[in-house]
């Protein structure tokens, strides 16, 4: 790989001039590659420079190039790729040592499919950062092994923060703020759950899909919401089902409630409410949210739920690679897989006709829930995993919005074959950010 002057001249055919002391190099080339986009190339020479490659006009349209500037090429076979770099932010590094936890092999799939579109995926966490702030000791995938590298502070970053507590450590935050200052971060945050239940309420084209939903309630409201259905309590800032407890009325009258206790599941019946409210919330519900339990659609005597990822596109459209059924586990509250759900095709559960219509439902269910998010959020958001059940009767609910969805659901072999689409979805989006930058820059 080097490192080469582009310029732009006037041309009408697809063809890029190169250094005739790089001619041996180039001359097997046909073809053209930056990020997602591909085109035939004509390659001829100049004997100007050794360090310059002219681009035509007409190339130049169509790579959606927009200044000169310096480019990293990757020649092999009869492509040159012009590569770019996404970075990726994350935490829980040992020393300079890369990820040892269940994350690497993803990540190492990640970096692959990067790889395929033309880009390189730099991955860092906040004690990666230079002192002087403007470059990184960002680990990368290549050749089988991982290794660490310097690097200038890309120009966008994936912001994949493992969770909430790790998100308001002072170090992340500071280190974030640092970035925001020379790159486009992109699902920088975690959702707050009530301010998107929120956005969807007030929206009359996505109200229908929301449970009945309580932010602070009081154990008078609880109260009444029990007489009428099972409840859940969520925490706000809540994420993979942890902190939340499902209460139901039992015929007797007392209260039946599930939640878990250092991962473990329990069970508690208390005959008198304030008992309840005494134990798991001395100081009130601030920062709780109520919410409707849904009678779920069941299969094989579980119920089930649906994920669905939906991404941006380096058109910056949103897009559904994947959708996906999740059963509960025996004794979950929720379908995460780490509580022992299990996932599955919709297509293995429904069959391939049945399947197909209620993926189509559920593809329009998600692109209008994105396109509200993204109207209603002021942060750049590129990726959102959606959790939707099905109720007895066949209506769709909206459960889960989350920006920073999990890849367990790799887990099943079929959908580990659409792992590599997917996971390129934020090199797409990561592309056009990169180049509205430079249009921005240019103006």
């Amino acid at each position: 790989m080097e490192t080469f002057k582009i310029k732009f001249y006037p041309g009408n055919q697809s063809r890029m001039i190169v250094p005739y002391r790089q001619l041996k190099k180039f001359q097997a080339i046909k073809e053209i590659q930056y990020g997602p986009i591909h085109s035939p190339v004509e390659t001829l020479v100049h004997d100007k420079d050794s360090e310059t490659l002219y681009i035509s006009s007409r190339l130049k349209g169509t790579l959606n190039l927009h200044k000169s500037s310096s480019f990293t090429v990757k020649l092999h076979k009869e492509r040159c790729t012009f590569l770019l770099a996404m970075g990726i932010f994350t935490a829980g590094f040992s020393g300079n040592h890369f990820l040892t936890d269940e994350r690497a092999p993803i990540f190492k799939q990640i970096c692959k499919a990067g790889e395929k579109m033309g880009m390189q995926a730099l991955i860092f966490g906040h004690q990666h950062i230079d002192p002087d702030k403007t470059h990184i000791h960002a680990f990368y995938f290549e050749k089988g092994s991982w290794k660490q590298g310097h690097f200038p502070i890309p120009k966008v970053i994936y912001n994949r923060i493992p969770n909430r507590k790790t998100e308001h450590h002072p170090e992340v935050i500071l280190a974030k703020s640092v970035l925001e200052e020379q790159a486009v971060l992109f699902n920088n945050n975690f959702f707050n759950k009530w301010e998107i239940y929120q956005c969807l309420m007030k929206d009359p084209a996505c109200s229908f899909l929301v449970p009945e939903t309580i932010l602070h309630p009081s154990g008078k409201k609880i109260e009444t919401m029990l007489q009428k259905y099972n409840v859940y309590i969520k925490p706000i800032h809540g994420s993979r089902g942890n902190g939340i407890i499902k209460c139901r009325m039992l015929p007797a009258g007392e209260l039946e409630c599930h939640y878990y206790l250092e991962n473990k599941p329990q069970v508690n019946r208390y005959e008198k409410l304030a008992a309840f409210f005494q134990q798991h919330f001395p100081n009130g519900l601030e920062g709780y949210i109520a919410q409707q339990e849904i009678d779920l659609v069941q299969k094989r005597k579980s119920p089930l739920d649906f994920r669905v990822h939906v991404n941006k596109n380096h058109r910056n459209s949103w897009e559904v690679p994947l959708i996906c059924a999740k059963f509960a586990g025996k004794g979950s509250l929720t379908t995460h897989v780490k509580r022992g759900g299990k996932v599955l095709l919709v297509e293995e559960i429904f069959g391939e006709a049945e399947g197909q219509k209620l993926k189509k439902r559920l593809e329009s269910m998600a692109l209008l829930v994105a396109g509200m998010i993204e109207k209603n959020y002021t942060e750049t958001i590129g990726e959102i995993g959606i959790d939707f059940g099905i109720d007895k009767e066949g209506r769709v609910w909206l459960f889960e919005v989350n920006s920073k969805p999990g890849y367990s659901v790799f887990q099943h072999s079929k959908l580990q074959e659409q792992a590599e689409t997917v996971l390129a979805y934020p090199f797409q989006f990561a592309f056009y950010l990169t180049n509205l930058q430079e249009r921005v820059n240019r103006a």
